[in-house]
Protein backbone atom coordinates (compact mmCIF):
# COMPACT_ATOMS: atom_id res chain seq x y z
CA UNK A 1 0.00 0.00 0.00
CA UNK A 2 1.33 3.35 -0.97
CA UNK A 3 1.04 6.26 1.76
CA UNK A 4 -0.30 9.64 -0.50
CA UNK A 5 3.19 11.04 0.90
CA UNK A 6 6.17 10.96 2.59
CA UNK A 7 8.01 12.64 4.65
CA UNK A 8 12.35 12.51 4.95
CA UNK A 9 14.29 14.27 7.53
CA UNK A 10 17.86 14.35 6.75
CA UNK A 11 17.15 14.49 2.60
CA UNK A 12 19.99 16.52 1.75
CA UNK A 13 22.57 13.65 1.37
CA UNK A 14 23.35 10.20 1.93
CA UNK A 15 20.24 7.87 3.19
CA UNK A 16 17.77 10.32 3.28
CA UNK A 17 18.31 11.48 -0.10
CA UNK A 18 18.70 8.01 -1.68
CA UNK A 19 15.65 7.37 0.24
CA UNK A 20 13.69 10.30 -1.77
CA UNK A 21 14.71 9.13 -5.13
CA UNK A 22 13.40 5.95 -4.88
CA UNK A 23 10.22 6.98 -3.71
CA UNK A 24 10.11 9.60 -6.85
CA UNK A 25 10.59 6.61 -8.80
CA UNK A 26 7.40 5.13 -7.79
CA UNK A 27 5.52 8.60 -8.10
CA UNK A 28 4.63 9.09 -4.32
CA UNK A 29 4.72 12.66 -3.42
CA UNK A 30 7.24 13.84 -0.78
CA UNK A 31 8.55 16.33 1.47
CA UNK A 32 11.93 16.69 1.99
CA UNK A 33 13.01 18.17 5.03
CA UNK A 34 17.36 19.66 5.31
CA UNK A 35 19.50 21.95 7.65
CA UNK A 36 21.00 22.43 4.38
CA UNK A 37 20.65 23.65 0.77
CA UNK A 38 22.37 20.35 -0.62
CA UNK A 39 18.41 19.67 -0.14
CA UNK A 40 17.70 21.25 -3.99
CA UNK A 41 19.87 18.72 -5.42
CA UNK A 42 17.96 15.92 -3.56
CA UNK A 43 15.03 17.90 -5.49
CA UNK A 44 16.35 17.98 -8.46
CA UNK A 45 17.01 14.68 -8.71
CA UNK A 46 13.20 14.53 -7.58
CA UNK A 47 12.07 16.31 -10.37
CA UNK A 48 13.42 14.27 -12.80
CA UNK A 49 10.66 11.48 -12.38
CA UNK A 50 8.19 14.20 -12.19
CA UNK A 51 7.06 13.40 -8.61
CA UNK A 52 5.28 15.91 -6.30
CA UNK A 53 8.04 17.14 -3.76
CA UNK A 54 8.23 20.36 -1.50
CA UNK A 55 11.28 20.96 0.66
CA UNK A 56 11.96 22.47 4.02
CA UNK A 57 15.10 23.89 4.85
CA UNK A 58 15.27 24.16 8.77
CA UNK A 59 17.67 23.14 11.66
CA UNK A 60 15.90 20.34 13.33
CA UNK A 61 17.68 21.42 16.37
CA UNK A 62 14.98 24.44 16.16
CA UNK A 63 12.02 22.81 17.59
CA UNK A 64 9.65 25.88 17.34
CA UNK A 65 10.96 26.82 13.44
CA UNK A 66 10.50 23.56 12.39
CA UNK A 67 6.92 22.62 13.93
CA UNK A 68 5.97 26.06 12.79
CA UNK A 69 7.33 25.01 9.24
CA UNK A 70 5.53 21.56 9.37
CA UNK A 71 2.34 23.21 10.33
CA UNK A 72 2.08 25.68 7.08
CA UNK A 73 2.83 22.57 4.91
CA UNK A 74 0.06 20.30 6.61
CA UNK A 75 -2.96 23.50 6.14
CA UNK A 76 -1.68 23.22 2.15
CA UNK A 77 -2.17 19.23 1.78
CA UNK A 78 -4.78 17.24 2.56
CA UNK A 79 -3.28 14.33 3.01
CA UNK A 80 -4.22 11.31 4.61
CA UNK A 81 -1.88 8.28 4.38
CA UNK A 82 1.69 9.25 5.81
CA UNK A 83 4.77 7.52 6.12
CA UNK A 84 7.88 9.07 7.49
CA UNK A 85 11.81 8.42 7.87
CA UNK A 86 13.55 10.08 10.18
CA UNK A 87 17.14 9.55 8.55
CA UNK A 88 18.53 13.77 10.02
CA UNK A 89 21.57 12.65 11.72
CA UNK A 90 24.89 14.19 13.24
CA UNK A 91 27.67 12.28 14.45
CA UNK A 92 29.35 14.99 16.90
CA UNK A 93 32.94 14.95 17.79
CA UNK A 94 35.66 12.15 18.88
CA UNK A 95 34.62 11.57 22.28
CA UNK A 96 37.17 13.32 25.12
CA UNK A 97 37.12 11.58 28.43
CA UNK A 98 38.85 13.97 30.13
CA UNK A 99 36.93 17.02 28.64
CA UNK A 100 33.15 16.07 28.29
CA UNK A 101 30.94 18.73 26.34
CA UNK A 102 27.81 18.64 27.51
CA UNK A 103 26.96 21.35 24.84
CA UNK A 104 27.90 19.05 22.30
CA UNK A 105 26.14 16.21 23.67
CA UNK A 106 22.99 18.58 23.72
CA UNK A 107 23.27 19.08 19.84
CA UNK A 108 23.41 15.58 18.99
CA UNK A 109 20.61 14.67 20.67
CA UNK A 110 18.59 17.78 19.37
CA UNK A 111 18.73 16.22 16.06
CA UNK A 112 19.09 12.56 16.26
CA UNK A 113 16.36 12.30 18.69
CA UNK A 114 14.47 14.80 19.82
CA UNK A 115 14.71 16.84 16.49
CA UNK A 116 13.72 14.22 14.23
CA UNK A 117 10.96 13.13 16.89
CA UNK A 118 9.52 15.91 17.04
CA UNK A 119 8.76 15.54 13.22
CA UNK A 120 6.86 13.20 13.89
CA UNK A 121 5.25 14.52 16.45
CA UNK A 122 3.83 17.32 14.80
CA UNK A 123 2.85 14.72 11.88
CA UNK A 124 0.88 12.50 14.45
CA UNK A 125 -2.22 14.42 15.25
CA UNK A 126 -3.07 14.06 11.44
CA UNK A 127 -1.77 10.64 11.16
CA UNK A 128 -4.08 9.82 14.27
CA UNK A 129 -7.33 11.05 12.58
CA UNK A 130 -6.76 8.61 9.55
CA UNK A 131 -5.58 5.78 11.56
CA UNK A 132 -2.81 5.52 9.60
CA UNK A 133 0.86 5.88 9.90
CA UNK A 134 4.76 4.28 8.79
CA UNK A 135 7.60 5.18 10.21
CA UNK A 136 11.31 4.19 9.92
CA UNK A 137 13.59 5.59 12.28
CA UNK A 138 17.83 4.84 12.49
CA UNK A 139 19.74 3.31 14.97
CA UNK A 140 23.14 3.18 14.00
CA UNK A 141 26.75 2.62 15.21
CA UNK A 142 26.84 2.05 19.10
CA UNK A 143 23.04 1.51 19.61
CA UNK A 144 24.08 -2.44 20.13
CA UNK A 145 26.98 -2.26 21.67
CA UNK A 146 29.46 0.45 23.26
CA UNK A 147 31.11 2.72 20.58
CA UNK A 148 33.23 4.86 22.69
CA UNK A 149 34.68 6.89 20.05
CA UNK A 150 31.50 8.69 19.16
CA UNK A 151 29.92 8.16 22.81
CA UNK A 152 26.91 11.54 22.20
CA UNK A 153 25.86 9.77 18.69
CA UNK A 154 26.34 6.23 20.22
CA UNK A 155 23.63 7.42 23.45
CA UNK A 156 21.24 8.97 20.85
CA UNK A 157 21.10 6.06 18.78
CA UNK A 158 20.31 3.73 21.48
CA UNK A 159 17.63 6.29 22.45
CA UNK A 160 16.52 6.05 19.26
CA UNK A 161 15.37 2.33 19.50
CA UNK A 162 13.97 2.76 22.81
CA UNK A 163 11.96 5.60 21.56
CA UNK A 164 10.67 3.57 18.88
CA UNK A 165 9.65 0.67 21.26
CA UNK A 166 7.59 3.12 23.37
CA UNK A 167 5.97 4.73 19.83
CA UNK A 168 5.35 1.63 18.82
CA UNK A 169 3.56 0.82 22.05
CA UNK A 170 1.32 3.95 22.35
CA UNK A 171 0.37 3.43 18.75
CA UNK A 172 -0.21 -0.25 18.07
CA UNK A 173 -4.23 0.08 19.11
CA UNK A 174 -4.55 3.41 17.49
CA UNK A 175 -4.98 2.37 13.77
CA UNK A 176 -2.81 0.96 11.25
CA UNK A 177 0.64 1.82 12.35
CA UNK A 178 3.54 0.65 12.61
CA UNK A 179 7.30 2.01 13.63
CA UNK A 180 10.81 0.18 12.99
CA UNK A 181 14.21 1.35 14.02
CA UNK A 182 16.73 0.24 11.72
CA UNK A 183 20.40 -0.35 11.79
CA UNK A 184 21.29 0.22 8.26
CA UNK A 185 24.73 -0.82 8.44
CA UNK A 186 28.24 1.22 7.40
CA UNK A 187 26.97 2.71 4.17
CA UNK A 188 29.57 5.19 1.85
CA UNK A 189 28.40 8.53 3.05
CA UNK A 190 30.26 11.68 3.83
CA UNK A 191 29.45 10.41 7.81
CA UNK A 192 31.67 7.18 7.45
CA UNK A 193 34.13 9.50 5.94
CA UNK A 194 34.44 11.42 8.92
CA UNK A 195 34.22 8.26 11.33
CA UNK A 196 37.46 6.44 9.16
CA UNK A 197 39.03 10.11 9.90
CA UNK A 198 38.59 10.03 13.65
CA UNK A 199 40.32 6.83 13.73
CA UNK A 200 37.23 4.49 14.18
CA UNK A 201 37.59 0.80 12.58
CA UNK A 202 34.97 -0.16 9.99
CA UNK A 203 34.58 -3.96 9.28
CA UNK A 204 32.23 -4.05 6.76
CA UNK A 205 30.23 -1.65 4.28
CA UNK A 206 26.45 -2.23 2.62
CA UNK A 207 25.75 -0.60 -0.54
CA UNK A 208 23.38 2.31 -0.04
CA UNK A 209 20.36 0.38 -1.84
CA UNK A 210 20.15 -1.81 1.18
CA UNK A 211 18.45 0.50 3.79
CA UNK A 212 16.97 2.00 0.41
CA UNK A 213 14.84 -1.33 -0.41
CA UNK A 214 14.43 -1.72 3.36
CA UNK A 215 12.53 1.67 3.49
CA UNK A 216 10.70 1.09 0.11
CA UNK A 217 9.32 -2.04 1.47
CA UNK A 218 8.70 -1.07 5.05
CA UNK A 219 6.59 2.10 3.67
CA UNK A 220 4.74 0.36 1.38
CA UNK A 221 3.96 -2.95 3.28
CA UNK A 222 0.33 -3.45 4.23
CA UNK A 223 1.47 -5.47 7.57
CA UNK A 224 4.15 -5.67 9.79
CA UNK A 225 4.72 -8.31 12.00
CA UNK A 226 7.90 -6.46 14.01
CA UNK A 227 6.69 -2.62 14.53
CA UNK A 228 8.51 -1.47 17.44
CA UNK A 229 11.32 -3.48 16.61
CA UNK A 230 15.25 -2.77 16.12
CA UNK A 231 15.88 -3.95 12.91
CA UNK A 232 19.20 -4.47 11.31
CA UNK A 233 19.22 -4.21 7.15
CA UNK A 234 20.55 -7.86 7.08
CA UNK A 235 18.11 -9.17 9.36
CA UNK A 236 15.05 -11.96 7.80
CA UNK A 237 13.23 -8.96 7.81
CA UNK A 238 11.13 -9.53 4.67
CA UNK A 239 9.85 -13.02 5.79
CA UNK A 240 7.39 -10.77 8.10
CA UNK A 241 5.88 -7.52 6.57
CA UNK A 242 2.83 -8.48 4.27
CA UNK A 243 2.09 -12.17 6.08
CA UNK A 244 1.18 -13.57 8.98
CA UNK A 245 4.50 -14.93 10.28
CA UNK A 246 4.92 -14.53 14.04
CA UNK A 247 8.43 -13.51 15.51
CA UNK A 248 9.57 -16.31 17.88
CA UNK A 249 13.20 -17.31 19.24
CA UNK A 250 15.90 -16.69 17.43
CA UNK A 251 14.34 -14.36 14.63
CA UNK A 252 13.17 -11.85 17.05
CA UNK A 253 14.57 -8.62 16.37
CA UNK A 254 15.53 -6.97 19.49
CA UNK A 255 18.21 -4.83 20.85
CA UNK A 256 21.83 -6.75 20.27
CA UNK A 257 22.96 -5.80 23.44
CA UNK A 258 20.34 -8.49 25.30
CA UNK A 259 21.19 -11.21 22.92
CA UNK A 260 24.18 -12.68 24.69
Amino acid sequence: MKPDVVVVTGAGRGIGRSVCIEFAKNNVPLLCISKSDSVLETLKEVKKYNSAADIITVDLADFNATTAKLNQWLKKYNYRKIGVVLAASVLGNKFNVSAFDAKEWSEVFNVNLTGNFNVLGTLLPRMMENKYGRIVAFSGGGSAYAYPIFSAYSASKTAVVRTVENFAEVLKDKGDFAIAALAPGAVETDMLKKVRSFGAEVKTTVDISEPTNFVREFIFSDKCNFSGSFVHVRDDWGNYLNSNKELSGKDMFKLRRIDK
